[in-house]
C-alpha cells in the first residue's frame, strides 16, 4: 500500500523494491515495512471466506453430534456430545473474533483461528481414543482427522506457518494418544506414516497458497504503483500544459496585435505583402499551437463541458464569417442553410472547435468548389452537417482521417495544411460531449461530416449597431496588464482604433477611488497581475467599492475551466490570448457602446 508519512502525506510506492521482492518470494517473508501490510492483506483474504468456513465447520460439527447420538452408547455420547458442543462454542467465538478486519490485528486473528483449528482437531482425537478404549460397536478410525487437516491446510486461509505447525501439533497429539492407550507400534507407525504424508502434501499446498497470495499482493502493489506514477505524470503534464499554454500565448498575443497594427499602417505594396505573409505565418503558428494544446488537454481530461443555450443561426453566421477570406482565396462557395429560430443546449466553445475543424478540413483538404453547412431539426436533436463536393473518401480513408497527425493528401507535410490534428480533436470532442456523429462519403462524390446536438431554448438577442468598417472607435478604455509587451501591443492597437487608453501594471492605484464611473467606458484586465489581486478579483473589488461598475473583460492566457466558471458566475466576459484583432475590435466596439449607454442612464 501507499505509505503515509507523519505529516499525513502519501508517499509513492517503491517500485524497484517491490520488483526485488518478487524475486525472493520463496522465503515467504517480506521486509518489515512490507510484511505488516501483507499480513493485513492476507487477513482480508481470510475474512472473505468466512461464510463457507463457518457453514462447513458448524455443519460438520452438528452432523457428527447427531452421529454420536445415533451410533454411540450413552456412556460415550454423553461425554462426546458435551465436548463437541463446548468446542462448537469455541469455534463460533474464534470465527467471530478473527474475521473482523480493521478491528483485530492480523497476528491475533491468525492465532485465534489456529486455536479453533487445533482445538477441533484435539476434540476429534479425544472422541477417536474414547471409542477405542470403550470398544464401541461401530468401528472408529482416524479418518475423521483428514477432514480437520484438510480444512486447516486448504480451507481456512491461514498463513503457511500457522497451518503447518497446527497440523503437525494435531498429528503428534493423535500419535501420542495412540501410545497412551497402548496401541501397538505397528499401528502407531502406520497411522503416523499416512498422516505424515498427508500433512506433507497439505504443507506443500499451504506453501503454494501463501506463495500465490504474496505474488498477487506484489502484483496489486505494482499495479497501484504504476497507477500512482501515471497520475503523477498526468498531473505533471497538466501543469506543463497550463504553463506552456500561458507562456506561449502571451508573446503570440502581442505578435498578433503588433502585426495587425502594421497591416493597418503600412501602405507601400512590397512591405504590405511582407506583413501579410508575416500575419499568415503567425496565424499558422497560432493554429498549430491551439491544436497541440487542445489534443493534449483532451487526452489528460482537462476539458469539461460548460453547457448553455445558444441561438444557432447567428452563431453559425459569425463562425462562417471567419472563413470567408479562406474560401474566397480558394474559389470555394461557402453557404449556410439553417432555420432562423433554431437553438442548441451545448458548450459553445467546444462546439465551435468541432464545427471549425470540420469546415477547415472541407476547405483545405477536400478539393471542393462548394462547401455548405446544413442544419436540420429533429424532435430532440439538431443535426449540423458540413457538406462538400470534393474528392470524397473511401471506407479505409474514413477510418484513417481521425488518427492523430494523419494527412491523406499532404505527403510533403506543408504547414499550410496544418499538422493533422483537426479531425482527431473532433473525435475526442464528440466522445467528451457524447454527441452522435458520422461521415458519409464515397470517392469522387464529396463528403458529409455530421453531428447531432441537443435542442435548446431560443432567446431574443439585442441587435448591436455596427460601425462602418474602418470607422474610428470612441471611448475611454482602462487597460490593466502586467506584461510590458502585451500592454504596449494592446495600447498601440486601441489608440490606433481611436480609443483613449489608460494603462496600469498593478491594481493598487485603481482601488484608491480617485476616479468617477464616467471616466471609463470599458475595463480590460489580464488575469495574472503583479501584486496580491488577480484581474478577476480586481474587477470584483472595483464593483464592490463602486469605483467602476461598467462592462469589464478578462483577457487571459489561462484556459482552465475553473476560471471560465468563476468569470461567468461574476458576470465578466472572458477572452483568451492570442485574440484575433478583428474579434477584439468587434468586442471593444460593442462594449464601448454599452458602457456609454450605462453612463448616460
Amino acid at each position: 500500500m501507499t505509505q503515509v508519512t507523519q505529516a499525513g502525506l502519501a508517499e509513492p510506492l517503491d517500485e524497484p523494491g517491490l520488483l526485488a521482492q518478487s524475486r525472493r518470494l520463496g522465503r515467504l517473508r517480506f521486509p518489515p515495512s512490507i510484511e505488516a501490510d501483507f499480513k493485513t492483506y492476507m487477513h482480508r483474504k481470510m475474512c472473505s471466506r468466512v461464510w463457507p468456513v463457518a457453514v462447513s465447520s458448524i455443519g460438520f460439527m452438528l452432523l457428527f453430534i447427531w452421529v454420536d447420538y445415533a451410533f454411540l452408547p450413552a456412556s460415550v455420547y454423553h461425554l462426546s456430545i458435551t465436548v463437541r458442543v463446548l468446542i462448537l462454542l469455541l469455534v463460533c467465538f474464534c470465527l467471530w473474533y478473527s474475521n473482523r478486519p480493521g478491528r483485530v490485528v492480523p497476528r491475533a486473528a491468525f492465532n485465534t483461528a489456529t486455536l479453533g483449528y487445533v482445538s477441533t482437531g484435539l476434540m476429534v482425537i479425544m472422541v477417536i481414543l474414547i471409542c477405542r478404549v470403550q470398544q464401541v460397536p461401530v468401528p472408529v478410525t482416524h479418518d475423521g482427522l483428514y477432514l480437520i487437516l484438510l480444512s486447516g491446510c486448504f480451507l481456512l486461509g491461514l498463513p503457511m506457518r500457522n497451518s503447518v505447525l497446527g497440523s503437525w501439533f494435531i498429528v503428534f497429539g493423535y500419535l501420542a494418544g495412540e501410545m497412551l492407550i497402548g496401541s501397538s507400534r505397528q499401528i502407531v507407525l502406520g497411522n503416523g506414516l499416512f498422516l505424515g504424508c498427508f500433512i506433507l502434501m497439505g504443507s506443500i499446498g499451504a506453501y503454494a497458497y501463501e506463495h500465490m497470495l504474496r505474488r498477487a499482493y506484489l502484483n496489486e502493489q505494482l499495479l497501484q504503483a504504476a497507477r500512482d506514477r501515471a497520475e503523477r505524470e498526468s498531473q505533471g503534464k497538466t501543469r506543463f500544459l497550463a504553463t506552456a499554454s500561458h507562456d506561449l500565448r502571451q508573446p503570440l498575443h502581442a505578435m498578433t496585435l503588433f502585426i495587425r497594427h502594421l497591416e493597418e499602417k503600412v501602405i507601400e505594396p512590397e512591405t504590405r505583402k511582407s506583413v501579410t505573409r508575416l500575419a499568415e505565418s503567425t496565424h499558422l503558428l497560432q493554429a498549430m499551437l491551439n491544436s497541440l494544446l487542445d489534443i493534449s488537454r483532451l487526452s489528460v481530461g482537462m476539458v469539461r463541458p460548460q453547457l448553455r443555450h445558444i441561438n444557432l443561426h447567428g452563431w453559425l453566421q459569425r463562425l462562417l464569417a471567419g472563413f470567408e477570406v479562406s474560401a474566397r482565396e480558394r474559389d470555394i462557395d461557402l453557404t449556410l442553410d439553417c432555420p432562423a429560430r433554431c437553438a442548441l443546449y451545448t458548450d459553445p466553445m467546444l462546439l465551435e472547435r468541432l464545427v471549425r475543424n470540420y469546415l477547415n478540413n472541407a476547405l483545405v483538404h477536400a478539393g471542393a468548389t462548394r462547401v455548405q453547412v446544413v442544419v436540420s431539426e429533429g424532435d430532440e436533436q439538431v443535426r449540423i452537417a458540413v457538406v462538400d463536393d470534393g474528392c470524397g473518401l473511401s471506407r479505409d480513408e474514413q477510418a484513417r482521417i481521425f488518427e492523430e497527425f494523419a494527412q491523406l493528401r499532404n505527403p510533403a507535410r506543408t504547414l499550410e495544411k496544418g499538422v493533422g490534428l483537426g479531425l482527431s480533436i473532433c473525435r475526442q470532442l464528440q466522445h467528451l460531449l457524447e454527441y452522435p456523429s458520422g461521415v458519409e462519403s464515397e470517392p469522387g462524390q464529396g463528403a458529409c461530416f455530421w453531428i447531432e446536438v441537443p435542442k435548446g431554448e431560443w432567446q431574443e438577442e439585442a441587435q448591436a449597431n455596427a460601425l462602418p468598417s474602418g470607422a474610428m472607435l470612441q471611448g475611454r478604455v482602462l487597460l490593466v496588464e502586467n506584461d510590458l509587451v502585451n500592454r504596449q501591443a494592446m495600447e498601440t492597437l486601441l489608440c490606433h482604433w481611436g480609443c483613449e487608453v489608460e494603462c496600469h501594471e498593478q491594481a493598487g492605484r485603481l482601488l484608491r477611488g480617485d476616479r468617477r464611473d464616467s471616466d471609463v467606458n470599458l475595463l480590460l484586465a489580464d488575469f495574472h497581475l503583479e501584486g496580491e489581486l488577480t484581474g478577476l478579483e480586481l474587477i470584483e473589488a472595483l464593483r464592490q467599492a463602486d469605483i467602476y461598475t461598467g462592462p469589464a473583460v478578462l483577457v487571459t492566457a489561462d484556459t482552465s475551466n475553473d476560471l471560465a466558471q468563476t468569470a461567468e458566475a461574476a458576470g465578466v466576459l472572458l477572452i483568451y490570448k492570442p485574440v484575433l484583432p478583428a474579434r477584439l475590435r468587434r468586442l471593444v466596439q460593442s462594449l464601448l457602446q454599452k458602457g456609454k449607454a450605462e453612463s448616460v442612464t
